[in-house]
């Protein structure tokens, strides 16, 4: 159990990494063309999209390490390949964000779909409610 709680911690933080990434990419994107105003336009219409490309179709406490976890599915609807980090808040019966996890697909095809797990790295002690908390979605090969 120690060695799958490690494993995941290394997997979540080499997803937190990518999505710094492809944040820092974006925003420097939306900063490119005729004025600033109208990149953070285009960036902000562009996050709008992403997000409905993304689901959470389970939210649960794992049995095993006590963590929360979410299932999320991906659906390309671009014209292009595209691939997605995701990140999702685990919140508690209050509503108060107990932790934090990130599902990620990569070279998703045009109209494809695809089921990815985000997991959380604190026991809620309790129930847990599941929210997309940001999607970056960038074209890939």
């Amino acid at each position: 159990m120690r060695t799958r709680a490690i494993a995941t911690a290394a997997w979540l933080a080499a997803a937190a990494s990518a999505l710094a990434l492809a944040l820092a990419l974006v925003l420097a994107l939306a900063g490119c063309g005729r004025g600033g105003e109208d990149g953070v336009q285009r960036a902000e219409d562009a996050a709008r999209a992403a997000l409905g490309d993304v689901e959470v179709t389970a939210c649960r406490v794992d049995d095993e390490l006590q963590w929360p976890a979410a299932t999320v599915r991906i659906t390309n609807h671009t014209a292009t390949t595209s691939s997605y980090v995701v990140q999702i808040a685990f919140e508690d019966g209050a509503g108060r964000q107990v932790t934090e996890g990130v599902a990620a697909a990569g070279s998703l095809p045009p109209g494809q779909d695809t089921l990815e797990q985000a997991q959380g790295t604190a026991d809620p002690h309790g129930p847990v409610s599941c929210r997309i908390a940001d999607v970056v979605r960038y074209a890939g090969p």
